[in-house]
């Protein structure tokens, strides 16, 4: 009797710091057109449970595969957000931009703690602005800003404008690719003689975008705001586009026209990626686990009394503060991430109807995400929690 077996050939795991056991279900993981037909092709299974797409290669009774996959294969997995409190957790811009997705690949050389990251690495930049939000890594560590700075190295001793996280890698801007159908009306911001247009697929050789796959002049009979962009040419996937000078990276792939979608998987067997990510070592599956991890917002928590009581909050760990004077609206001193698990937080009042009084009320709630509103601290605006106490 003939078996049939299966090996894994590679998972994808979804990750959030938001949740207490961090893995995040908000997604479906639905495979591309193309990726069905390579699916179906190479005998594939693939197949998303909970936070995980599995895949799967058809093996032989000693695990080797029993066709191995061209070094061409390109597979695509659209991530379809199924949260409508997503954005309020996460540590991402909530404001929504037309064609704006987040890419992920395993041609990202990112691992850290041990996992195999498909997010971009955030480095440090000490020419950049941060602003209350950002990460950045320093010393192999991911650090938030908290107070807008710049030429300030995210470590411990600056915990004035940096809030340590881990060692992890998370999601963040760095991810994201502008869509664009294969053929489109380009709009200028002012009235142009010509276009000229250069595009550029990622390169094996350097493990970069410098391929140069369009390069081309168009010249408009009369200065034209608008002219046709014919990207026809170009497969499926992710690019760097310059017209006019304009530099950004786009993503194409004529599915989404119907089907808009948060963020794009694409896996490649490619043997130029560093081992880790690998799918195959000659005729050896390595399985790698592929893994996308985001991270939870930080807001101000914004306690309301009665405007009869006053109080002081304390939060465990103490690496949260509130102010030490006593009063009926008690705001953080600095952003708290907001957690699935919450955390110890104790009302200590000392006012009560205009009495003195002296009673620590224990357990108070933390917040919910289901409601931000905004709080300004001088130059930074910050998402904002608010927590109304029947005290």
């Amino acid at each position: 009797m003939t078996s049939i077996n299966y090996s894994y050939f590679f998972r994808v795991e979804l990750l959030h710091k938001y949740f207490a056991d961090t893995l995040c279900n908000d997604f479906m993981i639905m495979p591309s057109a193309e990726t069905q037909a390579a699916i179906k092709g190479n005998k594939m299974l693939a197949k998303q449970y909970g936070n995980t797409l599995y895949t799967a290669l058809q093996t032989n009774d000693d695990a080797t595969p029993f066709a191995i996959p061209s070094e061409k294969l390109q597979l695509t997995f659209f991530m379809q957000l199924n949260s409508g409190l997503f954005y309020n957790y996460t540590n991402l811009p909530s404001v929504f931009q037309p064609g704006k997705l987040y890419y992920f690949t395993n041609r990202n050389n990112n691992v850290a703690n041990s996992k195999n990251f498909i997010s971009q690495s955030v480095l440090y930049d000490n020419n950049r602005d941060y602003v209350p939000g950002d990460i950045a890594t320093g010393s192999g560590t991911v650090y938030q800003c908290i107070k807008s700075c710049k030429n300030i190295t995210p470590s411990d001793a600056n915990n004035t404008n940096w809030m340590k996280i881990d060692n992890n890698q998370y999601v963040s801007e760095q991810d994201t690719v502008q869509w664009m159908p294969s053929i489109s009306t380009y709009t200028f911001d002012a009235l142009q003689p010509n276009a000229t247009v250069d595009a550029w697929a990622f390169n094996l050789a350097d493990n970069a975008f410098s391929k140069n796959v369009i390069s081309e002049s168009i010249s408009f009979n009369d200065p034209a705001k608008q002219f046709k962009l014919d990207l026809s040419s170009l497969a499926p996937g992710k690019y760097k586009l310059k017209i006019n000078g304009d530099e950004q990276f786009i993503y194409i792939n004529d599915e989404l026209s119907a089907k808009p979608v948060f963020g794009v998987i694409e896996i490649f067997n490619d043997s130029s990626v560093p081992a880790q990510y690998q799918l195959l070592n000659g005729d050896v599956l390595n399985s790698p686990v592929y893994t996308v991890n985001f991270l939870n917002r930080a807001t101000i928590w914004k306690y309301i009394l009665k405007d009869t009581s006053k109080g002081t909050i304390s939060v465990t760990p103490a690496v949260y503060s509130f102010p030490a004077t006593a009063s009926d609206v008690i705001i953080s001193q600095s952003p708290i991430p907001l957690n699935e698990a919450p955390l110890s937080v104790s009302l200590a009042l000392t006012v009560v109807n205009n009495d003195t009084v002296n009673v620590t009320v224990p357990d108070i709630a933390c917040p919910s995400p289901s409601r931000l509103t905004s709080f300004t601290n001088g130059a930074d605006k910050y998402a904002c929690s608010e927590i109304f106490l029947n005290h």
